[in-house]
């Protein structure tokens, strides 16, 4: 590479890093884990400036190259995408003045990822902790003053945020409850900074409570100009809002059709919502739950590398746990940490989220509905295997380091979407249940299209969605409404699991057909997933570039073809 263009490259990492210190500590940067970010208007200001600035330059030194290797162009393109996207929504979006729980996810997340991750002896990350945490009345200071005009604030997103801070000061207590006392020296300054954020975030809480929850009267929609600059530089789709949500609208009635054969299969008598109604009793005990996981991604595990379906990463390994208190009410079901990017491990983490313990037993029967046997495999083929684990376990190996930090939903999302149906055609599910769920997971994200470009760009509101997801997909109103606040926080990333997973198919037959019968599944999962987590749309012109009769590999790992039959 063009040392003109690498160190630019670096500058520009180094101060993503420095700028994002959480998000520095979930990719596996540990020169900032001591710090919070600085969400004063200045430094905000400043991020804005040097953001623009890089982006001139970068864009500069590109074009005064005469001729970009394959990878290095790529770089250029996911590299001023991101620096596109980020600039609009500091300028447009500005969740800094707008939306209380960013600063949650900053200190909680901060928190998280340097205890249940082992890069350094827990002493140590206690330490560091502790100075991340002695910066949380700063960091929530700046917030009270940010978040000073109701005007623009959002009065779900306060809601929002004051539901999150009950689970938050759970997590701090049972952090220190469960850690100070296995910290040695360490142990009692981080149990006092543990106590003394929860103090900082219940003052929080009681601001938000009294000073905006009945004042917010802010829109959260983006926007229609900020949702297609989103799916054109961060995702690479080539479609407006009115193509995108006919696509959801064909999408769900393609869903739906498929379902209701697969349930006429079973029972032509009866309609797949009274069979799904009454097979949400068959589900594992709160004691058992987690373990019931833990067995399924090990049968996941083992047919993908029987099957063939896709390598294996060296090393790699998934642990299964309880989703942290501080997310359970933005996460219903089950989520996935991804390994470090720049870290030395590879372990990811997949969330299951228990029924409340402070809930009456009623509710918390209702939420074990939620993990049924026959969804947990489609569950566990989405967030381990062949979906988020496999797939993200690769993607934080390849040489890029741009590739490795900047990513889009719609190939990570879409994959993982991908994975259900692939699971199906592979004859992963033993239950035939488990297909009709799996159907009704389709629905449900298909949905999501149209909720998604309603949401941000057609004033659909809050309950006129979540009463979408249960009127269609049949979700509990609760979870319903969960997962649309969710997505009021987070514009194109709900479509991205439907988008994602055509885009991959469409990909997987045009490859197919070039290749005839020389076409391999694994190879063609290792070639895709071997670029990084990038839009599909750019690694379809590198994949088709190479001519119907190739089979080559990608040269995204590290700079020469790989082995890609290699065992897992």
């Amino acid at each position: 590479m063009d040392p003109r263009l690498s160190g630019l490259i670096d500058d520009i990492l180094r101060f993503n890093w420095s700028v994002n210190p959480t998000a520095a500590t979930a990719m596996g940067i540990h020169d900032h884990d001591d710090r919070l970010v600085d969400c004063s208007p200045e430094a905000i200001d400043e991020r804005l400036r040097v953001t623009a600035r890089y982006r001139r330059e970068l864009a500069r030194i590109a074009e005064s190259i005469p001729k970009l290797a394959p990878d290095e162009a790529l770089d250029v393109r996911v590299l001023l995408g991101a620096l596109d996207v980020e600039s609009h929504l500091l300028e447009e979006a500005r969740p800094a003045f707008r939306d209380p729980a960013s600063y949650l996810d900053e200190i909680l997340y901060g928190v998280y990822y340097l205890v249940e991750r082992e890069f350094a002896p827990l002493p140590e990350r206690l330490r560091t902790a502790v100075r991340r945490l002695r910066a949380v009345p700063r960091l929530l200071g700046q917030a009270r003053a940010n978040l000073s005009d109701p005007a623009i604030i959002p009065r779900e997103w306060v809601g929002a945020a004051l539901q999150q801070i009950q689970g938050s000061a759970s997590f701090l207590e049972q952090l220190a409850r469960g850690l100070a006392p296995r910290a040695g020296a360490s142990g009692p300054d981080f149990a006092q900074a543990c106590e003394a954020a929860t103090r900082s975030l219940g003052e929080f809480a009681n601001h938000l409570r009294t000073t905006l929850l009945g004042a917010a009267k802010g829109d959260f929609a983006s926007g229609r100009a900020l949702f297609e600059l989103m799916l054109r530089t961060q995702h690479g789709i080539d479609m407006d809002v009115e193509a995108l949500e006919a696509f959801g609208q064909r999408l769900i009635a393609a869903s739906r059709a498929r379902l209701e054969e697969a349930a006429r299969a079973l029972d032509p008598l009866r309609p797949w919502q009274e069979m799904v109604a009454e097979w949400k009793t068959d589900h594992p005990s709160e004691e058992r739950l987690v373990e019931e996981y833990r067995r399924e991604v090990e049968r996941a595990r083992d047919f993908v590398r029987t099957r063939g379906l896709a390598t294996l990463p060296e090393g790699e390994t998934l642990r299964v746990v309880a989703t942290p208190a501080f997310q359970r009410t933005v996460t219903p079901f089950a989520a996935y940490v991804a390994p470090a990017a720049f870290e030395g491990g590879r372990e990811g983490f997949l969330w299951v989220t228990p029924p409340d313990e402070g809930a009456p037993a009623e509710l918390r029967a209702r939420m074990l509905q939620d993990h049924m046997r026959p969804a947990i495999p489609a569950t566990v083929a989405h967030e381990a295997y062949p979906g988020h684990h496999l797939q993200l376990s690769v993607a934080s190996r390849i040489a890029s380091k741009v590739r490795r930090s900047f990513v889009t939903p719609l190939l990570i999302e879409g994959w993982a979407f991908y994975c259900e149906e692939l699971m199906a055609e592979q004859s992963y599910y033993r239950d035939a249940r488990s297909r009709v769920v799996q159907l009704k997971d389709e629905l449900w994200r298909a949905c999501r299209v149209v909720i998604d470009v309603g949401l941000h760009t057609r004033g659909m509101s809050v309950e006129e969605a979540a009463g979408m997801l249960s009127e269609i997909a049949r979700l509990e109103v609760p979870n319903a409404r969960a997962e649309v606040l969710r997505y009021t926080r987070s514009p194109t990333q709900p479509m991205s699991y439907a988008v994602g997973k055509h885009a991959i198919l469409d990909l997987r037959e045009e490859v197919r057909r070039r290749r005839g019968a020389a076409f391999d599944l694994k190879l063609f999962h290792d070639d895709l997933l071997s670029y990084g987590s990038i839009p599909v749309a750019h690694i379809r012109e590198r994949m088709l570039a190479r001519g119907p009769a190739s089979a080559a590999p990608a040269r995204g790992r590290n700079g020469r073809g790989r082995a890609s039959r290699s065992g897992g």
